[in-house]
This record gives structure tokens, sequence and C-alpha cells, in this order.
């Protein structure tokens, strides 16, 4: 694998490639909110590892030991332009396909709203049109409002983030079907992200999810363009199911799929049916029929 980093406005982004081109439009992977790009190299579908053009990038702010802070008034305009910025310095013109995952399944959906030119398909996995949500992650945004709150955070993250199983508690708490962790697709999902989890600077953490608390792409639904995948737990304690369902009646052109039995990681909990979806969704062209 190849790694390196690629200028934005909101600092640099790591870029996690097989640095071999492929005919077809590239696919961009996004992780989730503390996470990491290893995340979905670790559980990409082979056929889309060795058929396709992919890269897997990392959200801003999320850098092991970076030491810089994201700039100020963060908005889905200057999520968009990053993102933006970033494909066409990898891809040129050639609109992509995006996977995106909680946190960044929003971020391409700013890329769909603000820049729609850029996107040929979008699937969200666990993820939200507003930012400001009832789940875990709004508990989180709650701490950023004053200082004995972000505090709390920096100490409860590097908590966390110290211990292995400390970490692996964590993301076993916001699944709906804990055992997923002790297959493969789960330890390997988690080797892959622990290692920068531990090593990212809590408070440009905490900064990101407190200025996504402040946005909200839901009346901008309507202008999607491209096709749009929502996969999503229906025991997601992040991303509420209803959240969910009103996504999809706002989106034009949107395919829903709920999963029963899992949470906020569909693609540990339900790696088989998840890896089928992104296949047939990135590939065909008829309706879904998992």
């Amino acid at each position: 694998m190849i790694t390196y980093r690629i200028a934005t406005e909101l600092g640099p982004v790591r870029v996690v490639t097989d640095g071999i081109y492929r005919p077809g439009p590239p696919i961009i992977w996004l992780h989730g909110w503390t996470l990491s790009p290893w995340g979905w190299v670790a559980l990409m579908p082979s056929s889309m590892r060795t058929r396709r053009r992919w890269y897997a990038l990392s959200l801003p702010g999320h850098l092991p030991e970076a030491n810089d802070s994201l700039p100020p008034l963060l908005t889905t305009e200057r999520l968009a332009q990053a993102l933006a910025q970033a494909l066409q310095d990898l891809c040129g013109e050639t609109p992509v396909q995006v996977v995106g995952h909680s946190l960044g399944g929003f971020w391409g959906l700013c890329l769909a709203v603000h820049r729609p030119t850029c996107l040929e398909r979008l699937v969200l996995v666990s993820s939200f049109a507003r930012g400001r949500l009832s789940g875990a992650l709004a508990r989180v945004q709650r701490l950023a409002e004053h200082g004995v709150g972000r505090a709390l955070f920096r100490l409860g993250y590097r908590w966390l983030t110290a211990r292995p199983e400390r970490w692996r508690r964590l993301l076993v708490r916001l699944s709906g079907r804990p055992e997923a962790w002790q297959e493969t697709a789960g330890q390997v999902f988690f080797e892959g992200v622990y290692p920068d989890a531990k090593r990212y600077r809590p408070d440009t953490l905490l900064q990101l999810a407190a200025a996504v608390a402040h946005m909200d792409l839901t009346e901008q639904l309507a202008s999607v363009q491209c096709r749009v995948l929502m996969i999503a737990g229906e025991k997601d304690l992040v991303v509420p199911v209803a959240h969910v369902r009103a996504m999809a009646k706002r989106l034009p052109e949107a395919e829903q799929k709920l999963l029963p039995d899992a949470g906020h990681f569909p693609m540990v909990e339900a790696s088989e049916v998840v890896s089928a979806l992104l296949e047939q969704f990135l590939s065909a062209e008829k309706p879904l029929s998992v």
C-alpha cells in the first residue's frame, strides 16, 4: 500500500491506495469520526480492491500526531471544497463514487450538495444530514460548549484509547451485534483503526464534532443529483433510524437498506451483506436485490 498526504484548505488529508490505475469511476472511501482510512482498506470488497481504482481518505483533522488545529468557521461548503480539492489532485475531472461511513458519509453528502459534478454515486453507511443528533455523538458535542467539558473529553479520550480493550468495548457498545467484533471482519477492522485512534489529538477531534453540530443539509437533500444508497442498522445508537428514513424521503434517487441486527458499524456487523450491496450498487444499473 502507498500512503501520502495532499494539501487542502482545511489542512492535509491522508491518502491510502495501492497506486494501480484501473478503468471506471474511482471509488473514494471515507471513514467515520475517530476512525481511520485503514478500516475501509481492511473491509473493502475484494472485487473492488483488485478491479477498481480506489483511494481511502482521512477526515479533516484525522492525522496521527499532527499538531495543527482545523481552521475556524467550518461550514458544509468548506468541507465540500476541501474534498473536491483532494479529488482534483487524485482524479482530475473524473466523477467519482464515494462510500462514506458516519461523518465520512456526511462529508460525501456535502460534496453531493455543493460540488455535484464531482460525484457519480454516493453510499451513506450509518450517516446523517443533520450534524446535531440525539444519539451518542450529541453527548460528545455538548462537551465542547464549555472548558470543563473539553477537558473531560480530552481526559476521557486519552483514557479510552490508552488500552485496546477499552476502545474495543466502546465500539462493541455501539453495535447491535457485539459478537461481530470477535469475527474476522471485526478483528481486521479494529486492528486497522485502533493504531490511529490512539494517536489523534482529542482537541482537534472535538473541534470537528462541535463544528458539525451546527451544520444541517436537510433542506438541500432534494438538490442531490446522483444516485444514493443508504445502508443503516436498525439498532444504531449514534444515528437514529428515524433520521435515516427521513433522509431517504427527501433524496430524489435514494435506495434504503436497513439491517435489523446491526448498529453503527454495518460493514463490520453484516460484512458480507454490505459487501454485496456495495458491489451491486457501484457497478449495476438496475435496482438492488440483496
